[in-house]
């Protein structure tokens, strides 16, 4: 992980649905010249049996989606 990527936060708690874990992530970008923080939803990934796996998934999603949004220089609009 590089230190573009430690600005971000990630939030890879799954949600509970069918007696499974549903793998998602919370990205919250950081504020940059002015721009407020944004917040990217992934909506459910994958379903797994254990929570940890979930985790796991939605973690490696979000740095790869990160990697991506910063070699882009994406900028969101709202």
């Amino acid at each position: 992980m590089n230190l573009i990527e430690t600005s971000f936060d990630v939030d890879p708690t799954p949600r509970r649905a069918d007696g499974e874990y549903m793998a998602h992530a919370k990205i919250t970008t950081p504020a940059v010249d002015g721009q407020e923080v944004q917040f990217i939803m992934s909506g459910d990934l994958a379903g797994f049996d254990e929570r940890e796996d979930a985790i796991v998934f939605a973690r490696t999603w979000a740095r790869e989606w990160i990697d991506d949004f910063v070699r882009k220089g994406t900028v969101l609009t709202q």
